[in-house]
């Protein structure tokens, strides 16, 4: 990982005029292309103003943002921020009807494969025009993190984390079973080698959440472009995910199965539990739901690292947590530069946000001191040059979740014909791509 200096990121400018946005959500909403935010000052320091932050962070992530949110108000006690969160899955269907209602929040926090479906609904704005109040440069950031949330040629969300899929081990598992606590596999020889061990030890090393499809269709995006593959075709039309690269990364889960190395029909409580326990050795998952929950087991005795090479190249999926301003009926001057105030703020700060868990998208953050002390989240860091994420189309996470992962469940479930189960998710994908083309190619 190259190594970047420090460097401040809030900077000043002067304060601008702030023109007005009249343009309403319904009826005459400016266009993809046209819809421009406001200029503002690099700092608010007007009267009072509270605003309105949504996201999906209902589990241990939460009481971290909130603690962040607190560290700010306190250094700018006029911007006050009330942070609603509610389970993701409602957050994606509230917020676009909140936006067109015209009782949006001011600003939200969602994931990188959500932006593009978000930007093509018009319900956020674009944020080219504050990249330079906010800090963000190009150079401070992997290629594949600064060109998320970019679509259309406009840039729409600004990317606070990482949380790449990793290798959690069982120390004590491993040495129980004569291998080295201290050393890993790196690569697909080590594995099966490991999981070797482990079964002659009595363990099952790896207990694939078959029953839990994004958890295991996370894992197979990982193999599916480390065996050179890709999800679909560049134009985001058509599925390409059952060529030879995806039958080779699921035909390589089927084998976790079949030799043994997992018991069947598990689910991620299931293989989490059995982790605790020290009933088994390794788990595939982001840091941003591992790291916390493992880490306040008294005893447990584990580690993480970069994913394992199982195909010919080194790649993990991630997802990203990422900052957007939400389209309003008319632009408030103050409230605008309070939200912008506070995405400076938080972004030059996100080293507080990585106790959540997932590790700061800024290269000089992950270069640092601080994030060297969080264990755990350094050796994730580790592994940050071979992310890959979700391309940006609009619709592209239900593609995922309702064709693709449900169609990994059941050929591991089964152990059916790999090609053939691809197959067949590859036409429904394909069909359901085609769709969300025309659908989205209106907005």
């Amino acid at each position: 990982m190259s190594t970047l200096t420090r460097r401040t990121v809030l900077r000043a400018i002067g304060a601008a005029g702030l023109a007005g946005v009249a343009a309403t959500i319904a009826g005459c909403a400016p266009t993809i292309g046209t819809a421009r935010l406001p200029r503002v000052p690099a700092a608010y320091d007007g009267p009072p103003v509270t605003l309105k932050f949504w996201n999906g962070l209902t589990g241990g992530d939460g009481p971290v943002m909130r603690t962040l949110i607190d560290e700010f108000t306190r250094e700018h006690p006029h911007i006050g921020i009330d942070m609603y969160a509610l389970p993701w899955g409602d957050f994606y269907q509230k917020f676009p009807a909140a936006v067109t209602s015209g009782l949006a929040p001011d600003f939200a926090l969602m994931h990188n494969f959500q932006v593009a479906t978000n930007a093509a609904r018009k319900v956020i704005m674009p944020v080219d025009d504050v990249l330079e109040t906010v800090g963000l440069v190009e150079s401070d950031y992997l290629p594949v993190v600064w060109g998320s949330g970019v679509y259309r040629d406009q840039r729409w969300s600004l990317p606070l984390d990482m949380w790449p899929d990793s290798l959690f081990y069982n120390r004590r598992v491993l040495e129980q079973a004569g291998l080295d606590p201290d050393a890993p596999p790196t690569d697909r020889a080590a594995y099966e080698h490991a999981l070797d061990a482990l079964a002659s030890a009595g363990v099952q090393g790896h207990w694939l959440p078959a029953v839990d499809p994004q958890g295991v269709g996370r894992g197979f995006d990982s193999l599916l472009w480390q065996f050179g593959g890709e999800h679909y075709d560049s134009a985001g039309r058509a599925a390409t995910f059952g060529a030879q690269a995806g039958v080779d990364a699921l035909t390589w889960q089927q084998s976790l199965i079949r030799a043994g190395w997992s018991p069947r029909n598990v689910s991620g409580s299931d293989a989490s539990m059995a982790f605790k326990n020290d009933q088994n050795a390794f788990l595939w998952g982001g840091p941003g739901a591992l790291i916390n929950d493992l880490g306040s087991v008294d005893g447990l005795d584990w580690d993480v690292a970069p994913l394992p090479r199982i195909g010919g190249g080194r790649a993990a999926f991630s997802g990203s947590h990422q900052f957007v301003v939400a389209r309003q009926p008319r632009f408030d001057a103050d409230r605008l530069a309070a939200v912008v105030t506070f995405l400076g703020w938080i972004l030059a700060n996100s080293i507080g946000w990585a106790t959540a868990g997932p590790v700061p998208a800024r290269m000089p953050i992950l270069d640092s001191p601080e994030l060297a002390e969080l264990t755990a989240q350094s050796h994730v860091a580790e592994g940050v040059e071979h992310i890959r994420f979700y391309p940006l189309v609009p619709g592209i996470a239900e593609v995922q979740t309702t064709i693709l992962y449900p169609a990994i469940g059941d050929a591991l479930l089964s152990l059916g014909d790999p090609r053939a189960a691809l197959e067949t998710a590859t036409t429904q994908a394909s069909f359901l791509l085609q769709e969300n083309a025309e659908k989205y190619g209106r907005a």
